[in-house]
């Protein structure tokens, strides 16, 4: 499926269509179902590259080689995840050439950021979701969201945007130089994801890749202030289209807005609206829930 013509097609249709999708879905692991491999991950199995600033501590006696800190110095370390069945597979590679060229297999790419609250285990088991649900090759920004509260969270967002920023830095060079022009290439941010693509502009990055090169970025149920978005999300420039995704029942918003003092954009609009985004409300469908899309 390409993303720019049915992503939302099978979004709105979700509800109906899950029950007959065969798809394949691993569970959730725990630590003692991921194991570290030296050798690459077969082609065969659904897989994912994960870009992520947590500390890689391969020899860890636990075996939890990604834990929720912030590595030194901001270090970035790549990683193919797979599974089989509910067994989960990482391999650490040397840079970002060698990671999008085990998953660049002439798709549409997606970059997809996840919200709070999210450890390593359950963040590759949302992105491999996504990835088989709309048949993309997937970048997982990966980043230490498994957080006391949601402030935290916020912080570490501010923190850790820099490498997000250099991500981007990496897929315009990609996009230019490797990617055919019947790919496309996409962005998908959750719920606090949506933070590293506001503080792109609030950090003042945005003035260093103003040019599109992103088909399209989805803001998908954004736990960010809706007050003054619309200023702040028409200086992301680096996209053709731009998606936000509401709904007024999602009680997960309603619960950040109490702890901090301000209306999230997932839940509700205050104008005046960004430029170039369109508005879709999933309201009707979607119920009270905060995650209906993968």
């Amino acid at each position: 499926m390409r993303i720019s013509s049915c992503f939302f097609f099978c979004l709105f249709t979700l509800q109906s269509i899950i029950p007959q999708w065969n798809e394949h879905f691993c569970n959730m692991p725990d630590w003692e179902n991921i194991q570290l491999l030296s050798e690459p991950i077969p082609d065969s199995l659904p897989k994912v590259l994960v870009v992520t600033n947590r500390p890689f501590l391969p020899d860890d006696e636990d075996k939890r080689y990604l834990p929720n800190k912030i590595a030194d110095y901001r270090k970035v370390t790549y990683i193919e995840a797979g599974c089989k069945d509910d067994n989960w597979y990482i391999r650490p590679l040397v840079g970002f050439k060698e990671g999008i060229a085990t998953i660049d297999k002439g798709k549409d790419i997606l970059l997809f950021i996840h919200g709070h609250g999210k450890t390593f285990p359950s963040s590759i088991a949302r992105a491999l979701r996504v990835k088989n649900r709309y048949d993309v090759s997937l970048i997982l920004f990966d980043w230490p969201a498994s957080n006391s509260n949601f402030n935290k969270s916020l912080s570490r967002v501010r923190r850790c945007s820099e490498n997000y920023f250099n991500l981007l830095l990496q897929l315009k060079e990609y996009r230019k130089s490797h990617m055919s022009e019947k790919q496309h290439l996409s962005i998908m941010a959750h719920s606090l994801g949506n933070y590293f693509l506001t503080y792109f502009v609030v950090s003042g990055n945005w003035q260093f890749l103003d040019e599109p090169f992103v088909d399209n970025i989805i803001f998908n149920a954004p736990a960010i202030r809706t007050r003054e978005h619309g200023e702040v999300i028409s200086l992301v420039r680096i996209s053709k289209n731009k998606y936000v995704i509401l709904n007024k029942n999602d009680k997960v918003l309603r619960g950040a807005h109490l702890l901090t003092s301000g209306k999230m954009l997932g839940n509700v609009v205050v104008k005046p609206h960004a430029q170039n985004t369109r508005y879709i409300h999933f309201t009707d469908i979607a119920r009270t829930k905060h995650t209906y899309f993968g």
